[in-house]
């Protein structure tokens, strides 16, 4: 278990506070920049008359490079220290997003067969799966390498809730910006706030404490490996269910609302956007308000999120309207934001702090695993077995979690260690 937190640190809680905003204003632009595909994938796709299953190709390759990057990164940042990461990863995802921006804008001219077009943009996401992935846990372990572990999982919940108010802008300004400039220049705008980003963390974010571990292996079998390790095994397993089912939500909601409604890609853009900003509100509302409040330990969180999520997935599959929709997806988010922070808490919690990168690999790599088989396995049940079957699969998968953050012994454990009082 991890010891509280180190008071001879070089990092003071002046410095602490300013860097931990810092770093939730970079990954906000990275929510920004991530969230805004799935409300203009859909309809770019449809525009380019490119079937669905091409747009889960996208999500689905850069998320295998998701997957396999991230604990490795996570096990570099152990051995060179958090800041030159964070600075890689954000630099890259800008990369590959003016990447993304140069497909779609020759796809739209009509400069490259629609096909070309959703090959180079699959291209530029790999470029982000397999480089920008370093940001996140890096990040993450450079929060938990300053936080004692009564704090840890509010810290981290704060950190994560970036990327859900990156969600809920990136929706909202592709709804409203998509109309007046394009797809193709409002991407640019993006990346270049995400280089701005990098840049300021590169001159500005302290990080005067050496690395932890100097010979941390970076062999990704070895690091896939660690995930085995009775103390983290279950919290690992949890976040594989709960990212599968969040992004089998994610990649089915706007061809959902588009079919369910009857509205062609102009107005499913609209739509879909206004729900997914919706949901990423209801995510932040979760980590920001919620979870500070309940001062719960992660199986709290992780089994109430699960509870909340089931209950999610039957009012979407009963929703008679639009506002049934977005009030399921509302449910299903806010749940989310409780599994989420409770999973990745529980997992820095129970390892020492030399292997704080490692775990945060591991759990970040969870999403990549949800995003290799949600998006491509929901969007098949979607089209061929029926539009509300992924919705009935999500409920079971969220059942098994819920079984899982109540009874299994070692999240029980972590429970026991936390002391759930704030710090004097």
């Amino acid at each position: 278990m991890t010891p509280p937190h180190d008071p001879s640190s070089p990092t003071g809680p002046a410095e602490r506070r300013q860097a931990f905003r810092l770093l939730f204003l970079c990954l906000m632009a990275t929510g920004i920049g991530n969230n805004m595909l799935f409300a203009i994938l859909p309809p770019l796709a449809r525009g380019l008359a490119v079937p669905e299953y091409w747009v889960g190709a996208i999500y689905t390759v850069s998320a295998v490079l998701f997957m396999t990057m991230t604990p490795i990164w996570g096990a570099l940042s152990d051995r060179r220290g958090r800041k030159p990461f964070i600075v890689f990863g954000l630099s890259a995802f800008a990369c590959s997003t003016l990447i993304f921006a140069a497909a779609a804008w020759a796809g739209e001219e009509g400069w490259v067969p629609p096909l070309a077009a959703i090959f180079a943009m699959a291209l530029a996401r790999t470029l982000f799966g397999g480089l920008g992935s370093a940001t996140n846990p890096s990040a993450q372990a450079y929060v938990a390498d300053r936080t004692s572990p009564s704090e840890r999982t509010e810290a981290l919940a704060g950190l994560t809730a970036a990327f859900g108010l990156g969600a809920v802008i990136g929706p909202t300004l592709a709804a409203t910006l998509v109309e007046l400039v394009g797809v193709p220049v409002f991407m640019v705008i993006v990346s270049a706030t995400v280089f701005a980003g990098a840049a300021a963390v590169w001159f500005k974010l302290p990080e005067q404490s050496p690395p932890k571990q100097q010979n941390r292996p970076i062999n990704p079998f070895k690091q896939f490996a660690f995930g085995a390790d009775p103390r983290i095994f279950a919290f690992v397993v949890y976040g594989c269910l709960t990212w599968i089912v969040q992004s089998l939500s994610l990649s089915t909601l706007a061809f959902f609302i588009m079919d369910s409604l009857g509205l062609d890609e102009s107005e499913g853009l609209q739509m879909s956007a206004i729900a997914l900003a919706a949901g990423a509100g209801a995510l932040i509302v979760a980590q920001l308000i919620v979870i500070p409040a309940l001062k719960a330990s992660p199986r709290i969180l992780m089994s109430l999120g699960a509870f909340l999520t089931v209950g999610g997935f039957a009012l979407m599959i009963a929703a008679p309207n639009y506002a049934g929709i977005v009030t399921a997806y509302l449910l299903i988010s806010f749940a989310f934001g409780l599994s989420r922070s409770g999973f990745t808490g529980g997992a820095s919690i129970a390892v020492e702090p030399e292997e704080q990168g490692r775990a945060a690999g591991l759990t970040t790599a969870t999403a990549g695993l949800g995003f290799i088989l949600g998006p491509v396995g929901g969007l098949f049940m979607y089209n061929q077995l029926g539009h509300v079957v992924p919705y009935y699969v999500a409920a079971v998968l969220s059942l098994v979690a819920l079984a899982l953050a109540w009874l299994h012994p070692q999240i029980r454990r972590v429970q026991n260690f936390v002391e759930i009082k704030p710090e004097p």
